[in-house]
């Protein structure tokens, strides 16, 4: 089964033989086969969290359960994982991508901050301002500014 990732899923459990057979096969075409033993949960978290941001609905998700649901941890343990990896907490690179989300939505000119804030889940509009200076050095005018010179 091919899943909405780009992955691809065995129902069987392939014999040592096949899997070698099917690895190296791939190998020709630059495919690497991802296995319980190989995998990159923090690459895993941050594509996860991009897709969730850019191409899901936010509001209302905690994404500590959201995480840990998709990728089988718990949360504790991949919030350790990402933070000895990265020197950066899952929640910080959570807001950064919300912020990277808010650059492209403030440039589109026919949403409202009211809107944006409630669909990426800050709090309130002053929220998501003192986010998006904390983050980017700039107000959002300014970053407009900025951005149309």
């Amino acid at each position: 089964e091919i899943l909405q990732d780009g992955t691809i899923k065995f129902f069987n459990d392939l014999s040592e033989e096949k899997f070698k057979s099917i690895s190296e096969e791939l190998d020709n075409f630059g495919i690497k086969i991802k296995t319980k033993e190989n995998r990159d949960l923090v690459e895993e978290i941050k594509i996860y969290i991009k897709k969730m941001v850019f191409e899901g609905d936010i509001r209302n998700v905690k994404i500590s359960d959201s995480l840990s649901n998709q990728l089988g941890f718990s949360y504790p343990y991949l919030s350790n994982l990402f933070s000895s990896k990265t020197y950066t907490s899952i929640e910080n690179f959570y807001i950064l991508v919300r912020i990277e989300k808010v650059k492209e939505l403030v440039l589109l000119e026919n949403t409202s901050l009211a809107e944006i804030a409630h669909d990426l889940s800050f709090s309130s509009v002053p929220h998501l301002s003192n986010q998006f200076k904390k983050v980017t050095g700039l107000t959002i005018t300014q970053y407009l500014k900025f951005r149309k010179k």
